[in-house]
């Protein structure tokens, strides 16, 4: 082999291995490249997958918070309906009292009519008004009124007050009514008495019914602050709503410290008195007079009805025989042998003679009705000033149920103090500390109940006895006197038609006599 050729093949063995190492060193480039281009990728994924995991973890976040808040929300709630169960008795108890403080602030008016000045009491049912004027009101003119399956009869009632003249008609279940609401408002106090219910309707019984409604609301006129009261002159008398029984049950219901509030303005007082062995002592006395006079009036009252009744015979026996009769014994008998002309019943030209027996005869003039009329007011007056005892005794009755539900209040909270749970608190979702708290609250307004339906039984028993039974006595002695006139001139003119009947027949004789 020659020189030359060894030199080739060392450089064509060492081209060879450069090539080599370049084609290593290249491949180890790529390599590198491909993994750099993969770590670069694998970050750009991991990257990726982090910003996606952080998302997710970001919505599972808030989505734990929105199930949270709603879970919270209706938590809450839950605690909110809760609470207002736990509290419902509560508020009960003081709604009344918010109810009624609002109304007064909302219904709170100032109104003058001249000079008077109408201030509204707390309780909004309650007006000043000027006693001192004359008061005029009478019930008359029954009209029957109704379809053919059912009647009734409406009583006008006309008048004038300081607050101006009225005119109205009430039917006899508006009486009724509004006497019931009256013995409601007014606790203790005589209300007057009208007749009583009766399902028959006769004439007679329209006419006795009229006359007793007319002495109501006479007595009514005579106390002040039970004819000046809501109820009875605006409402009653006044108010032109077709259902006036409706509208007198939707008037506000009271409790015990708004009935406190207006016998202390009724009356204006500012101290209230304890009840007193004097007090006592003149309500006992009042009540075994009235009870003994019972028995005594109720013999007179037969008296009276029958005198009433005689004189109604009477009347009807005078028609019948002046008349009809005489003048039928004129045509029949006399006629025949008397001119027409000189006849006296039986003569047309003496037709007035008819019309005076006609009023001698109007059952609606019976004097002596109105003595039936005096002694039965005297006998309802007696049950009614009773039934205000009754009325009375009924405020100690409503105290000793506030003090029963005191004491049972009482023993629930003793028994919480010692840790074990009532009746009602084994059906409460509160703690023993909650029911005790609440416990305590309710104590509390009970307690003020029973102190204030003391204070009103005695406001109401002050004012019977140093007002009530005073007045009852003075004003029925002006009813006695007023009923007595009345009858007197009833009686007169009574008396002066008779008397123009005889003048005139005596007259009628005087011109027919021959000469």
């Amino acid at each position: 082999m020659s020189e030359d050729t060894v030199p080739e093949k060392q450089q064509v063995l060492q081209e060879s291995t450069q090539e080599q190492a370049q084609q290593t060193q290249i491949e180890g480039q790529n390599q590198q490249e491909q993994q750099v281009k993969q770590d670069t990728q694998k970050k750009v994924e991991n990257q990726e997958n982090q910003e996606k995991q952080e998302i997710a973890t970001e919505q599972v976040k808030q989505d734990k918070e929105d199930i949270k808040e709603k879970q919270q929300s209706s938590q809450t709630q839950e605690q909110i309906i809760q609470k207002d169960v736990e509290s419902e008795i509560t508020k009960n108890e003081n709604n009344i009292e918010e109810n009624q403080v609002k109304e007064q602030q909302e219904k709170q008016q100032i109104t003058e009519k001249g000079e008077v000045i109408i201030t509204q009491n707390l309780d909004n049912l309650f007006l000043k008004a000027d006693y001192s004027f004359p008061i005029e009101i009478k019930v008359s003119d029954p009209v029957q009124k109704g379809g053919n399956i059912s009647t009734y009869y409406v009583y006008t009632i006309k008048g004038k007050d300081c607050f101006g003249e009225f005119e109205t008609q009430r039917r006899f279940n508006e009486f009724y009514t509004i006497r019931e609401l009256l013995l409601v408002k007014w606790p203790g106090q005589y209300i007057p008495p009208i007749p009583e219910k009766s399902v028959s309707t006769g004439s007679e019984i329209i006419i006795e019914r009229t006359r007793l409604l007319n002495i109501f609301c006479m007595k009514m006129m005579q106390i002040k602050h039970l004819y000046y009261s809501e109820e009875f002159y605006d409402i009653f008398l006044r108010s032109t709503n077709p259902d006036l029984n409706k509208q007198l049950a939707q008037i506000p219901k009271q409790n015990v410290f708004a009935y406190t509030d207006r016998y202390k303005q009724t009356f204006q007082i500012t101290e209230i008195k304890e009840i007193s062995p004097e007090m006592i002592k003149k309500m006992s006395g009042v009540q075994s007079f009235l009870k003994q006079s019972q028995i005594s009036l109720t013999k007179q009252l037969e008296q009276s009805k029958s005198l009433s009744s005689s004189r109604k015979q009477l009347k009807e026996t005078f028609f019948t025989i002046f008349g009809l009769n005489i003048s039928e014994y004129e045509k029949q008998i006399l006629q025949e042998w008397v001119p027409q002309n000189k006849l006296i019943f039986a003569n047309p030209a003496n037709t007035d003679i008819l019309e005076l027996t006609k009023k001698i005869r109007d059952p609606c003039n019976n004097s002596l009705d109105k003595i039936q009329d005096l002694i039965s007011t005297e006998v309802r007056d007696i049950e009614a000033f009773l039934q205000a005892f009754q009325t009375r005794d009924s405020l100690m009755q409503s105290k000793q149920k506030a003090e029963q539900k005191l004491s049972e209040e009482q023993s629930d909270l003793y028994k919480i103090m010692k840790g074990n749970s009532t009746m009602k608190g084994s059906f409460s979702k509160l703690s023993l500390e909650e029911q005790k708290s609440k416990l305590e609250l309710q104590l509390n307004e009970t307690q003020k109940e029973v102190d204030q339906y003391k204070l009103l039984f005695q406001l109401v028993t002050d004012v019977l006895t140093s007002y009530t039974i005073d007045k009852f006595k003075k004003d029925k002695h002006q009813t006695y006197k007023s009923i007595l006139a009345d009858l007197a001139q009833c009686e007169q003119q009574y008396l002066e038609i008779q008397q123009q009947f005889w003048s005139k027949v005596q007259q009628v004789i005087t011109q027919i006599q021959e000469p």
